[in-house]
């Protein structure tokens, strides 16, 4: 069920080529759904430039590189042009490619967010992702090839009030990342911020949490 989430977090080769007789590439509903997935997690331009030449997509790899700043209004409004014009088996499939992108879109905005420290858009997100039910399925999602949460993310920011965000709405402290490491730890080690605190506390019996707050220092410094 989580296949999808493979096209956002690792380089995307696109093969584009199809068998004579047979629709484009892009005119199929779930190719662009991988296509938009790919972008959006920024996975397209160690082995998918000349495809995306090739498909008239290459301004997909300038915004890639240029940092792009997403806008879910404006996304949405193009998903709506593009998905009336692709192919889809079950004309129904083009409601779950449409909540598959956005939700993906969602995530990268919060994961924008928290690297850029912009609290008000993660928050904002949050708010969208409440709205649609999407919360525990999106922070629970990795978001890179190190399989981190986005909880991991904000704990490796040393953003205190990201790592509250996340933890309030929901996010769950003890998901591991590649190496088997939870967002409060660094190489098994425990991280010394008080981003990384505020996991550990919150993953912690209370009664315990006493004991784990005094041995924790309270600067923000990264492990």
């Amino acid at each position: 069920p989580h296949m999808g989430m493979l096209y956002s977090m690792f380089p995307t080769m696109i093969l584009h080529e199809v068998p004579p007789g047979t629709h484009g590439y892009l005119e199929s509903g779930w190719c662009y759904c991988e296509f938009e997935t790919a972008r959006l997690g920024r996975q397209l331009s160690e082995y998918s430039p000349d495809a995306l030449a090739a498909l008239g997509r290459a301004r997909a790899l300038e915004a890639q590189a240029g940092g792009d700043v997403l806008n879910l209004e404006e996304m949405a409004s193009m998903w709506e042009a593009e998905l009336a014009q692709k192919r889809f088996h079950v004309p129904s499939d083009a409601d779950d490619v449409r909540r598959i992108i956005k939700a993906f879109a969602m995530k990268r905005m919060m994961l924008d967010a928290i690297e850029t420290g912009d609290m008000d858009n993660l928050r904002s997100m949050m708010a969208r992702l409440k709205g649609q039910n999407l919360v525990h399925s999106t922070l629970d999602q990795s978001v890179n090839a190190a399989l981190e949460t986005l909880l991991h993310v904000a704990v490796r920011k040393c953003s205190t009030a990201a790592t509250q965000i996340l933890l309030d709405s929901g996010a769950s402290p003890t998901r591991r990342n590649l190496r088997g490491d939870t967002a409060a730890q660094c190489f098994m080690f425990p991280r010394c911020s008080r981003a990384a605190q505020l996991v550990r506390t919150t993953s912690t019996p209370k009664s315990a949490q006493g004991e784990v707050i005094g041995r924790v220092t309270q600067d923000d410094g990264a492990f």
